[in-house]
């Protein structure tokens, strides 16, 4: 064994769009080098991660989960008339464009129900719209705690859970690491963080993409929510924990490329256990 295998090991998985891939591959590389966490958290694909580890899936089961995954299996858009008549009013009360109970099902092959019944302790960070502010759920429906993490805004309709609204965990928390720290008290964070793809490229790269206002706006949305990921790291290091963040750069997937999630998965797994061992896991 390491010897920093009697501290207190907690992991986090970064939001990331279609980023489960990656994250699964890396919890498969901290198994690899059996590396013990004692608690987990995620924010929206992070979310799902987390909450198959602390459930203690294995990896072949997730691994089956994911590679099986098919575009049809969670693409649930409203019908074509109840979008046009959405539009008609300026899509005034109009949410989403997913209803999300394909996404649902997908979760039910998570064998634990209840957020506090994991063996490990688990958070999870999702956007109160009701209430304007972050929520952390460490009890609860865990399915509805996914669902509601991984809520993405206009992509899929906002979730509710006892009367408020909830979208994507993302928006408000990265990489949820003072929530993790603060419910478990580790000596050591590891962080698998997915960064967004607008932060690669050249300068002002986003002048030259079509939809440029989006881009902007993205981009600022993005730069404000890495700079409170890194405020959260100072305050938890300041308290005395190390925080260890990895990126593995495993390729992008999107709906309409699913197949590229072997490739995450594979790359995850083979740069994380790189990583950990040059780090002395």
């Amino acid at each position: 064994m390491h010897k920093d295998a009697v501290l207190r090991i907690g992991v986090v998985f970064s939001s990331g769009f279609f980023g489960f891939f990656a994250h699964a591959g890396f919890l498969a590389a901290l198994r690899d080098r059996n590396i013990q966490s004692a608690g987990y958290s995620g924010a929206s694909s992070g979310a799902i991660i987390a909450a198959m580890a602390a459930s203690n899936m294995s990896d072949h089961a997730i691994k089956e989960i994911l590679l099986r995954l098919k575009k049809s299996d969670f693409w649930d858009p409203d019908p074509m008339p109840y979008i046009l008549k959405g539009a008609l009013k300026l899509f005034r009360g109009y949410s989403g464009y997913l209803r999300g109970k394909g996404f649902a099902r997908l979760l039910e092959h998570i064998p634990i129900k209840q957020i506090e019944d994991c063996p490990l302790p688990l958070v999870i960070t999702a956007t109160n719209l009701t209430h304007e502010r972050e929520e952390l759920f460490t009890k609860g429906d865990l399915e509805k705690g996914i669902q509601a993490s991984g809520a993405v805004p206009i992509l899929f309709k906002p979730v509710e859970i006892d009367g408020s609204l909830y979208v994507d965990g993302g928006m408000v928390n990265k990489a949820p690491v003072k929530a993790l720290a603060d419910l478990i008290q580790p000596d050591k964070i590891i962080v698998h963080f997915i960064a967004s793809s607008n932060f690669e490229g050249p300068l002002n790269s986003f002048l030259n993409k079509k939809m440029t206002p989006w881009h902007i706006h993205s981009l600022a949305v993005n730069i404000s929510r890495h700079k409170a990921y890194q405020n959260q790291c100072d305050i938890i290091q300041q308290r005395g924990i190390e925080i260890i963040e990895v990126r593995t750069n495993a390729p992008g997937v999107e709906p309409n490329s699913l197949e590229n999630g072997i490739s995450a998965y594979n790359k995850a797994r083979e740069t994380g256990k790189s990583i950990l061992v040059s780090m002395g896991f």
